[in-house]
């Protein structure tokens, strides 16, 4: 006589017809053995599914597999089987099931892959791709498979959902997958290629700077992935999609070639097959412009044919440089009449000018008797390496010539240093052209001798008239150059987000114009601008990206294996940096750049090669300021302090004096020597170590005031700092006591987000009883939230000594209610001013809140409320004020541009405004809104690390205010009003993060 439990076996298979399936579920639902075997049958089947994800589809000859037992395998039956479950709320089995309802489509939305196998079943993409106008999704009987997913908490099929069962919801998906995350639900590298996948979905339905966060974002957690699970093929499909939209198509192939070795699914073989080829177009911009680079070298040598060749290339820019170089070689009147047609072309589409064509005309009048032999040595000169004697001795003898323009091409051809009266010349020459080419590169060539001398304000200017003059003139090549120049320029001057900026048009200049090795160094410059903003993962990405572009050992290659190893140390993968520096060290002497890298990763994996090398190029650096000189000894002392200690202290002393003497001079001169600070700041991180490694904590926390030209307190002082593997945590207490915690090897760095639990119990017992406790962080630690509970009274401190406002009636300067362009879609805040009887209230509302009119009012102001949104900028990751639009367009303030005042009444800032306590990457001066004040002159600045409330900031902000006017000290009083607020409502994190700067 047969059972209900006789049953199982064609109910797992889905044999069943529908009313008997439903009354076997009944059955299910009240039977534990048979509900034992089918979580078995379950069990199995996702063992068997996890093995063929990892090890491929196993083939078993179809006469020894069980009537139909391949749907389970293959989940159909699964999915009726839990739905069955799910519906009637059978205990403990209801989770596993698939909804057949999400995936029934033929056609997909999403780009990227996710690692739910139902949802990665291949379907070619649909032919309206999600985009800004993607329809929201479809009520009705869809809505309620995602409310019962979510109600049984199946995370990864509610996520996979959300991005790929119909237009994808990112935001939802990120939530859900975090959450995983959190929990430690499912495979870490699944959660964390599916979690790419998401980001990169949120950066197709946006644009501008915050799809590129979202993409920054996705190839980090997809990075991430691929390490914990090398060959994950969704995150190897993905990162290629991210590499696509970052602009860096050969990785993106390089990622497709390692999916293909890999995929076994037909339909995604054949579409990743696809996409390889489309990407492969890049490569056709690279043999044009090689093809052109040809013909150009043909030209410039005057070989049979090379005309013809010529203006086949002629809309390449650089046909223009070639044809220079043509003109000067030519050695007859008839061979440089030949070259006309030539120059008309090339003045084709550029307005009325004939400058080429003069030039012809001119040069073609010229007595060939005694230009003929200078245009040979021309010739000649063009193919002499670099360093070569006949090389030397041929520059200085057509830099003098008689014929300018030859004169002026040779000079062009050296980069000279910037003492050299070589420069003058070029200068000379230059002005004397009225070819618009040459005053570009006159402009180009004045601001490289002042950036040579560390006059990156200088510079600036320079290079922005030279943009101008080329884009007058449609010198295409030269404004991607100059485009070139200013991303550098800016780097220097910690203006990253301009920097970027400039390099991306560059970029997309030379991208547009197939200028392929224009778009190498363009790609090597974002490269460089990311890794001084700290965002390792976007660094290595372009540079490994120009690195694929480049031929050969060059010294680009030498150069972006110097930048992997500056990538590594920030990452702390202290072994990858010593092995990017053997190849870079393998290919040539490293630059100054690479010596700097070297004598940080020598300190724990110095090899015998490191001590020539380091003096090779220490001894043959160019050196033309003060500051330069510091930081070529900072160098020396921070090789040496390891095998010679002595001598390492005796030099880096001797930087950080005369680093200090260059830095005051700038001052007078009112410019700012970044090499001084530089060389400074880090070689008083040595020291500190130093002292830390000898176990002298006291002289440690002594140099942490000396740096900022004062004695540390004798008591409630914390001192914190970091350099690369190593970290310091230095206090003395409320009693005097000196505590300390040194961590000579870590593995990982502090966290942006915050510093709680960095202090250990100890020193927070010690430092409990401080009336107000001083923080010495060296930057880039400081601004850092949650360093010390809400409980204690403490502030970042910077200045030597507390200034004092003014006696008498003060100036409170208050900014709100802002009218904020209406591009930005951004609303005014509410805020209400707290201004006492005896100070006169001046504010700056609507559209006469500008960044121009701000600036002008602050000087004056001895209390300065600034309640306005703060924003982070996405290139340099600083937060910026948003303000209502001059009448230049800028609605922007950046810290740069307030540390240049002086402000006279030494004035209170509240900063009101979202984040505006951040810092950024900088490590040679602490880099914040907060600090730019405190440069300015302001007595103490109060801001958050996080979003804050308009109306609720108004009034603990005012209250803060309030308690420093009946005589609490600043720290004290936001930490008194902080437990106040915290007694009222104990859920207001934002508080937590308001910070003092003083």
């Amino acid at each position: 006589m047969s059972t209900p439990c006789d049953q199982l076996s064609r109910f797992a298979d889905g044999d069943l017809p529908l009313e008997e399936s439903q009354e076997f579920a009944r059955h299910l639902a009240q039977c534990e053995k048979c509900q034992e075997a089918l979580t078995g049958v379950l069990q199995l089947d996702q063992m068997g599914r996890r093995y063929i994800e990892r090890h491929g589809p196993v083939k078993i000859p179809w006469h020894v597999v069980p009537r139909n037992r391949w749907r389970v395998a293959a989940l159909a039956t699964a999915c009726a089987v839990v739905g069955l479950l799910f519906v009637l709320h059978v205990p403990g089995v209801g989770s596993l099931r698939e909804e057949p309802s999400l995936w029934a489509g033929t056609q997909r939305t999403l780009d990227a892959r996710v690692t739910y196998p139902a949802a990665d079943r291949y379907r070619r993409p649909s032919q309206v791709m999600m985009g800004e106008g993607s329809a929201p999704r479809a009520p009705g009987a869809l809505l309620q498979v995602l409310t019962e997913l979510d109600k049984r908490g199946d995370l990864a099929q509610l996520a996979a959902a959300y991005l790929a069962g119909g237009n994808p919801e990112p935001d939802n998906a990120i939530h859900r997958l975090e959450q995983m995350r959190s929990e430690q639900q499912g495979d870490v590298a699944d959660v964390l290629s599916d979690l790419g996948a998401a980001h990169y979905a949120a950066a197709k339905l946006r644009s501008g700077s915050w799809a590129l966060r979202e993409l920054r974002e996705a190839l980090g957690l997809l990075n991430q992935s691929l390490m914990r699970k090398p060959g994950h093929i969704q995150a190897l499909w993905n990162r290629a999609l991210v590499y696509r939209e970052l602009g860096l198509p050969l990785l993106a192939m390089q990622s497709l070639a390692e999916v293909e070795q890999r995929e076994t699914d037909p339909g995604w073989l054949r579409e990743t097959r696809e996409r390889k080829e489309r990407l492969s177009r890049a490569l056709d911009g690279k043999e044009r412009w090689r093809a052109a680079d040809d013909a150009g070298d043909a030209l410039a040598r005057n070989l049979p044919g090379a005309m013809a060749g010529a203006l086949e290339y002629v809309d390449m820019p650089q046909m223009r440089r070639d044809f220079y170089h043509a003109i000067r070689t030519r050695t007859s009147r008839e061979e440089v009449l030949a070259l006309k047609p030539l120059a008309e072309a090339l003045e084709q589409g550029s307005g009325p000018s004939t400058v080429l064509v003069d030039y012809v005309q001119e040069i073609s009048g010229h007595d060939f008797s005694r230009r003929a032999p200078l245009a040979r040595d021309y010739a000649r000169l063009l193919n002499l390496p670099p360093g070569n004697q006949e090389r030397d001795a041929l520059l200085k003898e057509l830099s003098n010539a008689d014929e300018k323009d030859i004169a002026l091409g040779a000079l062009l051809l050296e980069d000279w240093p910037a003492d050299s009266g070589a420069i003058d010349t070029l200068l000379q020459r230059a002005s004397e052209s009225q070819d618009p080419w040459f005053a570009v590169l006159a402009l180009q060539t004045e601001a490289k001798r002042f950036w040579k001398k560390d006059r990156y304000d200088l510079a600036l200017p320079k290079l922005e008239e030279a943009l101008k003059q080329c884009t007058q003139g449609s010198l295409i090549y030269r404004c991607i150059d100059v485009r070139n120049d200013l991303a550098h320029v800016t780097t220097w001057l910690f203006r990253l987000d301009e920097a970027e900026a400039h390099a991306r048009e560059g970029l997309a200049l030379a991208r547009r114009r197939e200028q392929w090795n224009q778009e190498r160094m363009l790609l090597e410059t974002l490269g460089n601008v990311s890794r001084n903003a700290a965002d390792v993962v976007l660094a290595h990405a372009y540079f490994e990206e120009a690195l694929l572009m480049q031929q050969g050992g060059n010294p680009s290659a030498r150069n972006i294996h110097q930048n992997f190893a500056h990538l590594a140390i920030q990452s702390l993968r202290l072994n990858d940096a010593r092995s990017e520096l053997d190849q870079s060290m393998a290919l040539g002497r490293l630059t100054l750049h690479g010596v700097a890298a070297l004598v940080d990763v020598a300190r724990t994996r110095r090899s015998p090669g490191d001590e020539p090398m380091v003096r090779a190029v220490l001894d043959a650096e160019k050196t033309y300021t003060a500051g330069q000189r510091a930081f070529v000894k900072f160098l020396r002392g921070r090789f040496l302090l390891e095998v010679d200690p002595a001598a390492g202290r005796e030099w880096l002393n001797q930087a950080i004096t005369e680093a200090t003497s260059a830095e005051a001079v700038a001052r007078t001169e009112d410019w700012t020597d970044i090499t001084a600070q530089h060389a400074r700041a880090y070689s008083f991180t040595s020291l500190i170590f130093d002292d830390a490694r000898r176990g002298d904590f006291a002289s440690a926390l002594t140099r942490f005031g000396s740096e900022r030209g004062f004695t540390p307190p004798d008591r409630c002082v914390l001192g914190l700092t970091e350099d690369t593997e190593r970290s310091l945590l230095v206090a003395r207490g409320a009693n005097g006591q000196l505590l300390n915690v040194y961590t000579p090897v870590r593995t990982d760095r502090f966290t942006v987000v915050s510093m709680e639990g960095v202090v250990p119990r100890s020193m927070l017992e010690a430092l409990e009883a401080c009336a107000t406790v001083d923080v010495l962080a060296r930057p880039p630690l400081q601004g850092r939230a949650g360093l010390l509970p809400a409980t204690m009274a403490w502030r970042y401190r910077t200045l030597a000594s507390p200034r004092q406002p003014p006696d008498g009636r003060r100036t409170h300067l208050v900014v709100n209610d802002v009218r904020y362009e209406e591009r930005r879609n951004e609303a005014s805040l509410k805020w209400t001013a707290n201004i006492a009887p005896d100070e006169d209230g001046r504010f700056l509302k609507g559209t006469d809140a500008t960044p121009g009119h701000v600036l002008a009012q602050m000087p004056a102001a001895a209390e300065i409320d600034l309640a306005t949104h703060g924003k982070v900028a996405p290139g340099s990751r600083a937060t910026y004020l948003l303000l209502a639009p001059g009448a230049d367009g800028v609605d922007t303030l950046f810290e740069e541009r307030i540390r240049k005042l002086k402000l006279l009444n030494a004035p209170l800032v509240i900063l009101a405004a979202c984040e505006a306590a951040r810092g950024t990457a900088a490590l040679h001066e602490p880099g914040s809104l907060p600090n730019a004040f405190l440069a300015a002159g302001a007595r103490g600045v109060v801001a958050a690390t996080q979003s804050i409330p308009d109306e609720d900031s108004s009034e603990f902000f005012g209250s803060v205010r309030d308690h420093v006017r009946s005589g609490a000290s600043l720290s004290a009083a936001v930490r008194d009003v902080r437990l106040q607020w915290l007694q009222r409502s104990g859920d207001l994190d934002w508080v937590n993060g308001v910070l003092v700067f003083e």
